[in-house]
């Protein structure tokens, strides 16, 4: 299936050169502006306004006085099994290495565009946060420490080259079909993982070999915990070994294809088996 897809592509004429000049094109108008400090400013103000237009029109935001509220982590009767708090951890972490990349290309060196990137990330889901505190679920202290975590592990990751080399973290959605009356799909968490790869790319031997495709996963999910799902509730932790996609699009030249597949895992593209579960 894998090849039936890039095959194609790395035999076109000309595509990979078309499709990455199309891109690079883009990324240069989105940028919006080269000064570091104002497209700092840009970026948080755009993120933010975003995910508030969401939330006062999916998440209730607004309809009561700001509060905090406790929502526990991974225990059996919390309100998603867990799943928000990976879901947390992960976007604050993309978040943080989409803004990391965007400061770099104004200019700024790997670390200070890192930093940068990580504060801008987590300081959009920290208001993410506020605006939850004024809804039904309150402010999370456990939401804003898993940013936090995230937003960490996205400096580290994006600073130091070498270890970006040998980790992914990544999400996967996988629509199941398994609930009823759903409009946000951003809470769907029955059709969900999050997941940190570790790929044998990371090693400078391999990376000219075939072994250079193979990762390690380990990930977490959930099943059942909101009031639509149509499935019983079950949590799972699981260990894994894939194909690195992005490894593939590397090999291709195709770099949005790379920039894709190193934050997003598409579904049945490796073998799994539960470390634990809880039924």
């Amino acid at each position: 299936m894998l090849f039936s897809v890039f095959t194609p592509l790395l035999f076109a004429e000309g595509f990979v050169e078309t499709i990455n000049h199309a891109s690079k094109k883009s990324s240069d108008i989105l940028l919006l502006t080269d000064d570091p400090s104002t497209g700092l400013i840009v970026d948080t103000t755009l993120v933010s306004a975003g995910i508030a237009a969401w939330g006062f029109t999916q998440w209730k935001w607004g309809t009561e006085p700001f509060h905090f509220h406790s929502e526990g982590w991974f225990e059996a009767d919390s309100k998603t099994g867990g799943s928000d708090k990976t879901g947390h951890f992960y976007m604050t972490y993309l978040l943080s290495r989409v803004m990391a990349s965007r400061m770099q290309e104004r200019g700024l060196d790997i670390k200070s565009a890192s930093l940068l990137g990580a504060a801008s990330g987590l300081t959009a889901m920290t208001l993410l946060e506020i605006g939850d505190g004024t809804s039904p679920y309150g402010f999370s202290k456990e939401d804003f420490i898993a940013d936090s975590l995230g937003a960490v592990l996205a400096y580290f990751i994006r600073a130091y080259p070498k270890l970006d080399a040998f980790v992914d973290v990544r999400f996967e959605y996988w629509p199941t079909g398994q609930s009823e009356g759903r409009t946000d799909f951003t809470t769907d968490y029955s059709s969900m993982r999050h997941l940190i790869a570790f790929k044998m790319l990371g090693f400078d031997t391999l990376k000219h070999t075939p072994l250079s495709i193979v990762e390690f996963q380990v990930g977490y999910y959930s099943r059942g915990f909101r009031s639509y799902d149509t499935v019983e509730e079950s949590q799972h932790v699981y260990v894994g070994v894939g194909i690195s996609l992005a490894d593939l699009a590397r090999r291709s030249e195709i770099h949005v294809l790379e920039n894709v597949f190193e934050f997003y895992q598409p579904g049945h593209t490796y073998v799994e088996t539960d470390l634990w579960s809880r039924p």
